[in-house]
């Protein structure tokens, strides 16, 4: 790994942690701002309501005492009242509050005389000039809630009025309390959920030092025990895929010591005949080695082809350039091909073609199967006798037969004839052993079925079955 993929890489750990704390300091910090209004709310509600009520008491209060001094000043003669009252906690004992100072109240008479009032109450004009209800007022720099209630029918007006700084406090003492927990609580749930992270994380890079420990030559599967379940389907496909590769170069160094081992044999041929080239007197033995030599290179450049062709379709690729085929056609092209072969040896070779089905596949894989197929039922069929290619149908499947009077395989020997390099006991002809190794590879492209037996002419039937193309296919 370079300096610049590591600089430009995330972490997963990291980005939990900074997407958990974003979180759960985003849901605090919401609930924090809904739980400061809500309370400020109720609290603005609750003080309200005590404003209220003070007024309702002193209403009453004041209509009892005030009605009181009325009929004494009749009693006597007076005009009323003269000067208002004013309420002092100074000779008042028990013990007080700090907020005492911060509230105040007023009594005002129907012919606007201020009649009682509060030691911090303003004695030349009214908390507020506002009729019944609440409102704020600015009253010595500071700014005052008032709740004002007139009586009925004395026309008595109470005033209770009360410093916003109270609230203000108030609040803010709930605010404190409610962030300062949150905060301290941060770097503590910070480092618990780096633990569960780095926890939870143990399995991931214990699958990444597997990964790491693997060689390159010896691809086993990765362990599934104490996986997460998010983490199985990937560590299942690294394990198929790793089988896979595996399966490749297990097959890719079988198939080089074996392809090494073959064309050994053909060069060390030519080799030895060349020798012999070089050191013949006459022209008879010059020329019989040379046209060894010729025979040598026929089977080296024949080996060599199917080597390619079995590389082609080796690691399991998905054909490609698929489309209906009709076999009796290229049976008949493969046949004219090979005539020549056939008459050489006098076989008879024949085609049965009993139905003009189609099948899905690649021509040339086709063509290739077909030709490995009928040039070993050549090579093995003995002269004079007979070759016979069979191509017939049924509802869901075509049916291709290729059946010689050579001397067959035994039926121990159909699953190793398979096989790369293997030649039978009963192989006469020269060869390579490759060529049912193609016709294999082909026929599982295809999703065909082979099966091998014995043919009514006493040698090797073949049977090889194809799905049936339809037009309504897509």
């Amino acid at each position: 790994m370079t300096s610049s993929s590591r600089t430009t890489s995330i972490s997963i750990r990291r980005r939990l942690l900074v997407t958990l704390l974003s979180v759960v300091a985003f849901s605090w910090l919401i609930t924090a701002l809904v739980v400061y209004f809500d309370s400020r709310h109720e609290i603005e509600e609750l003080f309200d309501a005590q404003l209220a009520q003070s007024a309702r008491v002193l209403l009453a209060m004041s209509e009892h005492e005030l009605a009181e001094q009325q009929i004494y000043q009749s009693m006597v003669g007076g005009d009323g009242f003269t000067e208002s009252v004013e309420i002092s906690y100074e000779g008042a004992t028990g013990i007080g509050h700090e907020y005492e100072d911060k509230l105040a109240f007023q009594v005002w008479t129907s012919d606007h005389h201020l009649a009682l009032h509060s030691a911090n109450a303003p004695t030349h004009q009214p908390l507020s000039r506002q009729g019944v209800g609440f409102s704020n007022q600015l009253i010595e720099d500071n700014i005052w809630r008032v709740f004002s209630l007139t009586g009925e029918p004395s026309d008595i007006r109470i005033l209770v009025g009360q410093s916003l700084e109270i609230r203000n406090e108030l609040i803010g003492a709930i605010s404190n309390r409610l962030l300062t927990p949150v905060l301290l609580s941060l770097p503590v749930l910070a480092l618990l959920i780096w633990y569960g992270i780095t926890h939870a994380m143990r399995p991931l890079l214990q699958l990444a030092e597997n990964v790491h420990n693997l060689e390159p030559d010896q691809l086993k599967p990765l362990p599934l025990e104490d996986i997460p379940d998010e983490s199985r389907p990937l560590v299942e496909s690294l394990n198929l895929l790793f089988g896979q590769l595996q399966y490749a170069f297990d097959n890719e160094r079988r198939f080089t010591a074996d392809t090494a081992h073959e064309l050994r044999t053909p060069l060390a041929a030519l080799k030895i005949q060349a020798q012999v080239a070089l050191g013949a007197n006459d022209d008879e033995a010059r020329r019989h080695a040379l046209q060894h030599i010729i025979q040598g290179v026929d089977r080296a450049t024949r080996l060599v082809e199917q080597l390619l062709t079995l590389a082609r379709l080796d690691p399991e690729n998905a054909l490609q350039d698929t489309a209906p085929l009709k076999l009796a056609d290229i049976c008949q092209e493969t046949l004219a091909e090979l005539a020549d072969s056939a008459q050489k040896k006098h076989i008879e070779l024949a085609l049965e073609a009993e139905c003009d089905g189609r099948s899905m596949g690649n021509q040339n894989a086709i063509y290739i199967m077909l030709r490995n197929l009928i040039d070993n039922a050549l090579r093995y069929t003995p002269e004079k006798g007979s070759v016979c290619v069979m191509v017939d149908c049924n509802k869901n499947a075509i049916r291709l037969t290729i059946s010689d009077s050579g001397p067959g395989i035994p039926p121990e020997e159909h699953a190793k004839v398979m096989e790369r390099f293997y030649r039978g006991s009963t192989a006469q002809a020269p060869g390579s052993g490759l060529g049912m190794s193609i016709v294999q590879r082909i026929i599982e492209r295809h999703n065909a079925l082979m099966e091998l037996g014995k043919s009514t002419h006493g040698g090797l039937e073949i049977s090889i079955r194809f799905a049936l193309y339809s037009s309504h296919q897509t």
